[in-house]
């Protein structure tokens, strides 16, 4: 058995969505036990009331399945909602608040039809549909994150694995699971093709949105991934000098591009190589948390760079460090580039804000402020942080 614990990629906010899903989840099931104690409703009558059955078909289902679960049994919630909470929290940072709550019950629901499609006379609850899902999303934008993982098996121990090997066992055992149903084998009570339905959506949609930059590309996500598999085959095929001869073919890399390749990284750009070399240095500075020396290499790589930007999370976490010491001017800076370079991100109304602030309160350019926080108060959630967005306006004579 793997149990996952947690991966190494922390949300940079707080996964409310996520939190408040877990909470749902629970009280639902808490409230069937209640009421079947006090007689108001035995737990079978709260499941038939929202299952999603292909005998029995209702729309409002596809939603209301992905909150029951086995009454006679604390399992089918515990791993579901721990499941949720290990990859839901990361996802939902990268997808953001009200995005990831669509991509989840939209998820559960393709999961769920794609149960009944396949078994119409069956029915199904429960979120795992749902869970597979943003692990699936999970897989897409995190491939190379790790999970610790507690293991029984002939022993007993925690384990840091790829998520790519985890996320995909389970993917395996599924598809094992489903193969056998089909040579008539039974399926324990399990609903695999949901589970197979929510991976596929999950990493696909995911995909999608990374290849389509709706969501911003990092150095964690399956497009990186391919980028440094490009690079390494290129590399191999250029030390040899030629590529495979009768395997040429017009979308690969020919010997003469390869050649190309090889020449140009012969003579690199010494100040391509040193701002590269720079943003590693300040990237495992933000990856040791070691904030304070990162934001003091930053400023000083400003000067010679003055568009350097790293990754989302990182050039945020430089900003914010920042603006925590007081230095407005680098801050505001700092939260330029990002915004210029992730625009449309989870984070950017936040950001707009954030900076607006900087900008009618300590920097002195109202007109900036103003038309950062026009920009973010349609998009911000928070009701506090709708507040402050107004009460900065009025200040500013908006």
């Amino acid at each position: 058995m793997f149990i996952p614990l947690r991966t190494n990629r922390a949300p940079r906010q707080r996964p409310i969505v996520t939190e408040g899903l877990i909470i749902l989840n629970l009280v639902i099931y808490l409230a069937g036990l209640v009421a079947e104690r006090t007689g108001a409703m035995g737990r079978d009558e709260l499941v038939a009331i929202g299952h999603l059955s292909g005998r029995d078909f209702h729309l409002w289902a596809v939603v209301t399945y992905q909150f029951l679960h086995d009454p006679y049994g604390i399992w089918h919630i515990a791993f579901n909602l721990l499941f949720l909470w290990v990859f839901g929290c990361a996802v939902e940072g990268r997808l953001g608040r009200m995005s990831f709550l669509g991509f989840y019950l939209i998820g559960g629901a393709v999961a769920g039809i794609a149960h009944i499609a396949l078994h119409p006379n069956s029915s199904v609850i429960g979120a795992s549909g749902s869970v597979a899902a943003v692990s699936g999303a999970f897989l897409a934008l995190f491939p190379r994150a790790r999970v610790q993982v507690l293991i029984f098996f002939f022993f007993i121990g925690i384990y840091s694995i790829p998520a790519l090997w985890f996320i995909g066992i389970y993917v395996v055992i599924d598809v094992l699971r489903a193969a056998g149903q089909l040579f008539g084998g039974g399926s324990g009570g399990v609903a695999v093709m949901a589970h197979i339905a929510g991976y596929v959506y999950g990493f696909a949609l995911a995909f999608l949105l990374l290849a389509t930059r709706v969501v911003a590309r990092e150095e964690f996500d399956i497009f990186f991934l391919f980028q440094q598999s490009r690079r390494r085959a290129a590399f191999r095929a250029a030390t040899r000098g030629q590529v495979g001869g009768a395997w040429e073919s017009a979308s690969a890399d020919t010997a003469r591009e390869l050649s190309k390749h090889s020449e140009e990284e012969a003579a690199p750009d010494p100040r391509a190589t040193a701002r590269a070399a720079a943003r590693a240095e300040v990237g495992g500075l933000i990856g040791n948390h070691d904030l304070p020396a990162a934001a003091a290499r930053y400023r000083v790589l400003l000067a010679d760079d003055p568009k350097m930007t790293l990754t989302e999370d990182r050039q945020l976490d430089l900003a914010n460090q920042l603006n925590a010491e007081g230095d407005d001017e680098h801050a505001a800076t700092a939260y330029e580039l990002f915004l210029e370079a992730y625009p449309r991100g989870g984070k950017a109304a936040e950001v707009r804000l954030i900076l607006g602030l900087l900008y009618a309160r300590r920097l002195g350019r109202p007109d900036r402020a103003r038309e950062l926080i026009e920009q973010a108060r349609a998009r911000l959630l928070d009701t506090d942080q709708r507040a402050l967005a107004d009460q900065i306006l009025g200040e500013i004579g908006a």
